[in-house]
C-alpha cells in the first residue's frame, strides 16, 4: 500500500520486538481524509479488534492494517525515518491524503468549506475552537456556527469580522455578509 524505506522498516521492526506481543500489528489511519487538515497516524493494534474493512499488508518484520476507505488517500505514500534531534521519528509523505483544492468552477459552498478547513480552522484550533458552514443564503449571506473554545468567547465578534469575514470576502467578493448563528450563552469552554 505504501513504500517504506529500509531504515524505517528496521525501526518499525525493532519497535515490534520491544513490544514482545506476538499478534500485534501496525494500524495506519488517515484522520480527516480528503481535507486540508488530514493527518496520517500509526498505532499498534491487535488485528482481531479491527473492523472487516481493514486489510492486511505484509512488510518485512510486521504487518500493517489499513482501512479500505483510506486506500486512495494513501496511494503513492512513502514512510521514512527522520532525525528529530536526539531521536528518530517515522514520517509519511502522503500526497493524496489532503485531497485537492476545489477547481475554479466548483460550487461556492465547496470552496468556502475548503478555505475554512485550510486557512481558518487551524488558527481557531490553537484556541480549542472551530467553525463550520451552515448555509449560504440566496442573498449570498454566509451563515456560520462556532464551537469549542469559540463558543461563548468574548472575542468572537472581532474573530468573526476581522478574521473569518475578512478572509472569506477577499477570496469570494460575491459574499454579501458573514453571520454567526452560534448560541454564545454557553461559556463553559470559551477561550476568553
Amino acid at each position: 500500500m505504501f513504500d517504506i524505506t529500509d531504515e524505517a522498516k528496521v525501526y518499525v521492526t525493532d519497535l515490534f520486538i520491544q513490544q514482545n506481543e506476538k499478534d500485534l500489528g501496525l494500524k495506519v489511519d488517515v484522520e480527516k481524509a480528503g481535507t486540508p487538515a488530514a493527518t496520517v497516524t500509526f498505532n499498534f493494534c491487535f488485528p482481531k479488534d479491527l473492523t472487516k474493512t481493514y486489510q492486511k499488508f505484509e512488510y518485512e518484520g510486521f504487518n500493517a492494517y489499513i482501512d479500505e476507505l483510506n486506500f486512495e488517500y494513501l496511494k503513492d505514500s512513502e514512510v521514512a525515518l527522520k532525525d528529530a534531534g536526539t531521536s528518530k521519528k517515522l514520517t509519511i509523505t502522503a500526497p493524496n491524503a489532503k485531497g485537492e483544492e476545489p477547481k475554479e468552477d466548483a460550487p461556492l459552498e465547496e470552496k468556502i468549506k475548503y478555505v475554512i478547513a485550510a486557512d481558518i480552522s487551524p488558527g481557531l484550533a490553537s484556541h480549542g475552537g472551530f467553525v463550520e458552514l451552515i448555509e449560504i443564503t440566496k442573498q449570498m449571506d454566509v451563515i456560520l456556527n462556532f464551537g469549542g473554545g469559540c463558543q461563548g468567547c468574548s472575542s468572537i465578534q472581532s474573530t468573526l469580522e476581522q478574521g473569518v469575514e475578512a478572509q472569506l470576502k477577499v477570496r469570494f467578493p460575491e459574499i454579501r455578509s458573514v453571520r454567526d448563528v452560534t448560541n454564545h450563552t454557553n461559556t463553559d469552554n470559551a477561550y476568553m
